[in-house]
């Protein structure tokens, strides 16, 4: 299963939607605070995030879980692509990080590739 973490409704519908009509099951989180209180939060095979959302980020998200030694992968979709935010995610550990707009084939090979890795 995997987990899209998203505080804009229309990106999380729009990547649940995606997902969905390739077959990967998927839950959605409007926040990483939601995602970190998941009572089934170990069994996503992957977390698609956002890097900026309100409240916590998605790499101060990535970090949280790193520090409890979780290691799911998790791909990053931002619309904010400097080069320091995307060192920071991909030292902290992030199988990938992918600036928006997106494309759908590229984030679907991506998804492929962690399937392949884990």
């Amino acid at each position: 299963m995997l987990a899209v973490v998203d505080d804009d409704p229309f990106v999380r519908d729009a990547l649940k939607n995606l997902l969905l009509s390739v077959d990967y099951e998927v839950e959605t989180f409007e926040s990483a605070e939601a995602y970190l209180s998941a009572e089934n939060a170990e069994e996503y095979s992957c977390i698609i995030a956002d890097v900026r959302m309100d409240g916590m980020t998605g790499i101060d998200m990535q970090d949280q879980l790193r520090s409890q030694d979780v290691y799911t992968p998790i791909i990053f979709l931002t619309a904010y692509c400097d080069e320091a935010t995307r060192e920071r995610a991909m030292a902290g550990g992030a199988f990938s990080f992918v600036c928006k707009p997106f494309d759908e084939d590229e984030l679907l090979g991506l998804l492929g590739a962690v399937a392949s890795k884990h």
